[in-house]
């Protein structure tokens, strides 16, 4: 065995016992080799003062005996760190990534099998996650009998792909401390520094992600040029980005970086950074009120179309948001140009979009089904997140509308007295206050309570009306105000409980795969609710649509469009986690909306991703998997709004 595969499995085991297959897992091997491995190594081990432990149901864990004996052994290993030579599954895959994106030739299989130190077979596992991967930039993994394997695509496609994989690394902070990457840093630096002077010269703004990524794309294009792999545009391609204000920018970028660099940059290197500063710019109001954006008529009818499948969906209207519709319409402006050229805006805030604005996002799943369709390509998860943050100013804004109270005020003086108390209140509660109506006792018993909130009164009611009753006094004093104050802002209050049963809160579930689970859940919850006979399909055209596992060990499935006459939630706690699409997933969270235009559910949303981004409180749900603590975390959640 190799002493660096010793040394990995070593640095992996603890006191703390850990199962076979999740050491494999790390390793990136399967259960059996690691068994075989560990009886291996416990032969060396038993000479140097430590022994691997292995019990039943419980796993493996390193019990050292002799630390100084230990120590020296560990130490006589090879020096080489795991980054020199990939151990991990996933290690094994960027590695291979970024090989056969440089290598101008083709590879054998023997080769790359001897250069990762590992057998035929986890390669071929390796190598079919690999072309996966790939696939994803329009470049496809060649196998060629006598040759070996060869990565096939257009330099545009290489270069964002390499660019992604940087990213990717910095963003994990598993770049080396060394002198190649502190030599990196360095250019990146440079880079920096002329586009912040470009930016300045030509007022041109993009959020602080999109240039950080715009500095990696240089940076790739510097190495690839260096080498002799230039991008081409085509004539069409070309012409068009000449009328881009973008090129004459990129040209000065460009007359930069040849000075700073000694790189010559062909006309078609100048487009392509064109076509980045492009795709990455943030356009504001104010430039569309100096003439500097247009929005013509098909960006607006795309908007129209997103705002129509919403609403088609969920029944939530947002046709009559002009400030939605300009956003979104100024937003597809650099969209359509990632659009055309295959490019995808990273977005660093995804999960916690997913998770803490879950009803934003879902619409934006919906509304980017229209931008699928008139593109005829699939959106990426990270462009569904920026048009899901939108959504959410938009919900929001009319959240903050509905939240007004309709009161109705009865006077048992008359009428004269109740418009006295009218004014009175929109004088100390107009913030709180919607519409006001009024009526004498006797009255109040023709009054449609269809959109009345609450009733402030002065006298006993003698009729019993569908909503909370104030009693006050003829006139409102200074210590009444708040009183009523809370009462008009009051709303939270046991909000969650009518939409959770006790019947539908599931534990001790056995399943192997998120179609068992949610096969399982489908037909719990038709024993208690009336649901569509294709519920369980509208469920998966969600999951193909856009993941709904969101970290934290929770997935949250729903049908793709509002379905039911009331809204639910079905919980479902596994005795162990499973692999939902690709994270593990214990605790799922199957939510159902109301086929219903006016019901407002943007507290039930909020609660609900305070509840499951928490890990505390997610943690706690899985270990007690009881009803009861499941209320009383949305007590304690509700407790913090109020």
């Amino acid at each position: 065995m190799k002493e660096e595969r010793v040394k990995l499995i070593l640095e992996s085991l603890s006191e703390n016992y850990i199962s076979s297959n999740v050491l494999a897992s790390q390793i990136g091997v399967s259960s059996k080799t690691i068994r075989n491995e560990i009886k291996e190594i416990n032969s060396i081990l038993k000479h140097h003062g430590a022994i691997i432990q292995t019990k039943p149901k419980k796993g493996i864990a390193l019990n050292i005996i002799d630390k100084i004996k230990y120590t020296k052994f560990t130490d006589s290993l090879s020096t080489k760190q795991p980054q020199d030579i990939p151990a991990t599954f996933e290690q094994r895959v960027q590695y291979l990534i970024e090989y056969l994106l440089n290598a101008q030739q083709w590879t054998k299989i023997e080769y790359l099998a001897d250069k990762l130190f590992v057998s035929r077979s986890i390669l071929s596992q390796t190598l079919k996650e690999v072309r996966k991967r790939l696939k994803v930039y329009n470049i496809e993994l060649v196998s060629k009998p006598g040759y070996g394997l060869k990565a096939i695509g257009s330099e545009f496609d290489f270069r964002v792909c390499m660019t992604n994989i940087i990213v990717d690394n910095v963003d994990n902070q598993t770049l080396p401390d060394n002198k190649c990457e502190n030599d990196k840093r360095e250019i990146f630096k440079k880079i920096s520094q002329i586009l912040n002077k470009n930016f300045e010269f030509f007022e041109y703004h993009m959020s602080d992600v999109s240039f950080h990524n715009l500095i990696i794309h240089i940076y790739v294009a510097l190495c690839r040029i260096e080498e002799g792999q230039e991008t081409y545009l085509s004539n069409e391609q070309m012409n068009q980005v000449h009328e881009w204000k973008e090129y004459k920018m990129a040209h000065s970028i460009v007359e930069d970086l040849s000075e700073e660099f000694n790189v010559d940059f062909p006309d078609d290197e100048i487009g392509y950074i064109a076509i980045h500063l492009a795709a990455k710019r943030i356009v504001s109001i104010d430039e569309t009120e100096n003439g500097n954006v247009i929005i013509n008529g098909e960006v607006y009818e795309i908007v129209s179309h997103m705002l129509r499948a919403v609403y088609d969906s969920y029944h939530i209207d947002l046709m009559d948001d002009l400030e939605l519709r300009m956003m979104l319409a100024l937003h597809l402006v650099p969209f359509g140009v990632r659009m055309a050229y295959d490019l995808v805006l990273h977005n660093p805030l995804l999960v916690d979009i997913k998770t803490k604005y879950t009803m934003a996002y879902n619409l934006a799943v919906v509304a980017s089904e229209e931008l699928r369709k008139h593109y005829n390509k699939e959106i990426k998860e990270d462009e569904i997140g920026y048009f899901a943050l939108h959504f959410n100013l938009a919900l929001e804004r009319k959240n903050r509308k509905q939240d007004k109270k309709n009161i109705l005020i009865v006077c048992g003086t008359g009428r004269g007295t109740a418009q006295l108390l009218m004014y009175q209140f929109k004088d100390n509660f107009g913030k709180y206050l919607n519409q006001i109506y009024t009526s004498d006792a006797l009255g109040i018993k023709n009054v449609d309570f269809t959109d009345i909130d609450y009733v402030i009164t002065t006298v006993p009611i003698a009729y019993s009306v569908p909503v909370p009753i104030l009693e006050i006094k003829s006139f409102v004093e200074d210590r009444d105000v708040k009183t009523i104050k809370r009462f008009l802002s009051q709303g939270h209050s046991r909000t969650m409980e009518k939409y959770f049963r006790k019947d539908l809160f599931l534990t001790n579930v056995e399943f192997e795969t998120k179609e068992e689970v949610l096969q399982y859940m489908v037909k719990k919850i038709e024993s208690v609710y009336d649901i569509p006979s294709d519920f369980y399909d509208a469920i998966f055209h969600r999951e193909r649509q856009a993941g709904t596992e969101f970290g934290n060990l929770v997935a949250i499935p729903h049908p793709y469009k509002a379905m039911t006459k009331e809204t639910f939630v079905c919980i479902c706690i596994l005795n162990k986690p499973i692999i939902w699409d690709k994270k593990k997933v214990q605790l799922i969270y199957l939510m159902s909306m109301e086929d219903n235009s006016n019901r407002n559910l943007m507290t039930f949303y909020k609660i609900t991703s305070k509840l499951l981004v928490n890990p505390k409180y997610v943690n706690e749900l899985i270990q007690n998997k009881r009803f009861e603590v499941l209320l009383s975390l949305f007590g304690e959640i509700e407790s913090t709004l109020e």
